[in-house]
């Protein structure tokens, strides 16, 4: 009988190289800024920030998205999200939607994605030992390529990206689909660094979690690298 880890992708096995952790997206639009409106560089990525705290599709994840069901359809909706900020910096529309295209390319570029140095090591140990991974993760259309690019996809069995399916994390349906992939399996765990998305809604979907690359007193388990969470599934029966 197979047991399977479900891994969130983002901040969990990789991240994107902008020395922002966290902040990909403000990241991505100030380089836009940088690129095509170097006078105006006194704007920081903290201008950004605050204008992207709702409108992305996981801000609203008791939603269904399925409507963005196709990667242009995503990114209309994404690039909007950006325009609008942009305006909010006091870029007028055309520029808005100039340099919100400009971010979109930034932010799928494949040299902008590493993954942690532990990634490859633990996931290819840990396959050799039994366990099955699934990758479930709140990202863009070009997720999967992301991952090819960086050498993952051969220990991967399976990606539930959100911008397919139209379910962000921690709406159980993304985690049902997660659950019927790995139906059968002794052991389910979800590892994930995030305590809402990949933590509790895992846990009320039914599913064991782990938090990882971040601390919280309500994640049952917790590690802040995959080697010591290697050790923890090892001792799993």
């Amino acid at each position: 009988m197979s047991n399977y880890l479900l891994w969130d992708f983002d901040g969990t096995l990789g991240w994107r190289i902008d020395g922002l952790q966290g902040r990909a997206w403000s990241s991505s639009m100030l380089e836009a800024i940088i690129h095509l409106y170097p006078e105006n560089s006194k704007i920081l990525i903290d201008d950004i920030t605050p204008h992207l705290r709702y409108g992305f599709p996981w801000h609203e994840p008791d939603m269904a998205h399925t409507h963005l069901n196709s990667s242009e359809l995503w990114w209309k909706h994404i690039r909007k999200v950006m325009s609008d900020a942009y305006m909010k910096l006091a870029f007028t529309e055309q520029q808005a939607n100039e340099l919100s295209v400009e971010a979109q390319n930034r932010f799928v570029d494949l040299s902008t994605w590493e993954l942690y140095e532990d990634t490859i090591p633990v996931l290819s140990s840990l396959q050799t030992h039994g366990w099955n991974h699934i990758i479930v993760s709140n990202h863009v259309p070009e997720l999967e390529l992301i991952i090819n690019h960086l050498g993952l996809g051969a220990y991967v069995e399976e990606i539930i990206n959100s911008a397919i399916i139209g379910y962000e994390k921690p709406n159980p349906e993304i985690y049902k689909q997660a659950l019927v992939k790995a139906a059968g399996s002794k052991n389910i765990w979800m590892i994930g660094d995030n305590i809402h998305a990949d933590i509790l809604g895992a846990e009320a979907a039914g599913i064991n979690a782990i938090l990882v690359r971040n601390a919280d007193e309500r994640a049952k388990n917790q590690f802040d690298h995959l080697y010591d969470l290697q050790k923890f599934l090892m001792h799993i029966e």
